[in-house]
């Protein structure tokens, strides 16, 4: 890789990457602002839909849970979005499901935009809020936050739509196996549109198919 390469690649980790020492200082001015929590919301749904940007177009169905940069309409809007730079992305009104550890100029946008927020925290942190598994210390990701929650809820089968932790999201892996051992263990299903991170299945198959 050459020195502009080296750069960019720096540049990169710099603004994805999250320190411990920011998951502390933005939970802690985030858990004041709190006045409901996902304990709050309720899909009684045996089947999720959960989206991501690895795909432009996807099924409808509802719940369909997706992160904010899928730019799709959603039933359940997910984030564990530690930016400020990606605040661009929420611009949807609506209900969000939001880590402790985001930036906190993102409550702030949602409330500008007329959404509602259902916090939680992550599993490593010690607190009242409903604990969500999105991932490893530091390498928390919305898509697997989505996933999780769609298990908190209770639904028995959950399809993956462009979440596929390729590319620059292979970094993620090692979280996704974490939250996929506990769906497993609450005997959920889990299928994926593309096949990459899950069972492949089309749509219409998983939309009929009865549980």
């Amino acid at each position: 890789m050459n020195e502009s390469g080296n750069m960019k690649k720096l540049y990169a980790d710099s603004m994805d990457n999250i320190t411990p020492e920011l998951v502390k200082t933005y939970s802690e001015i985030n858990i004041k602002n709190v006045e409901n929590t996902i304990a709050d919301l309720s899909f009684d749904s045996k089947k999720i839909l959960v989206c991501g940007r690895g795909k432009k177009t996807h099924p409808k169905f509802s719940p369909r849970f997706t992160s904010p940069s899928t730019m799709i309409e959603g039933d359940l809007y997910v984030s564990v979005d530690h930016h400020t730079t990606k605040k661009e992305y929420f611009t949807k009104k609506g209900k969000y499901a939001l880590s402790l550890i985001v930036h906190p100029d993102v409550p702030k946008k949602v409330l500008e935009l007329g959404g509602k927020i259902f916090w939680f925290s992550p599993q490593y942190l010690e607190n009242y809020l409903p604990k969500i598994m999105a991932g490893l210390l530091t390498l928390d990701n919305s898509g697997l936050a989505a996933i999780s929650l769609a298990n908190y809820f209770k639904a028995e089968s959950i399809l993956l739509s462009g979440i596929k932790l390729t590319g620059h999201y292979k970094k993620f892996l090692k979280s996704k196996e974490m939250v996929f051992e506990s769906i497993r263990e609450h005997n959920t299903q889990i299928f994926s549109l593309d096949g990459v991170l899950a069972k492949k299945v089309t749509f219409t198959d998983w939309n009929k198919t009865h549980i």
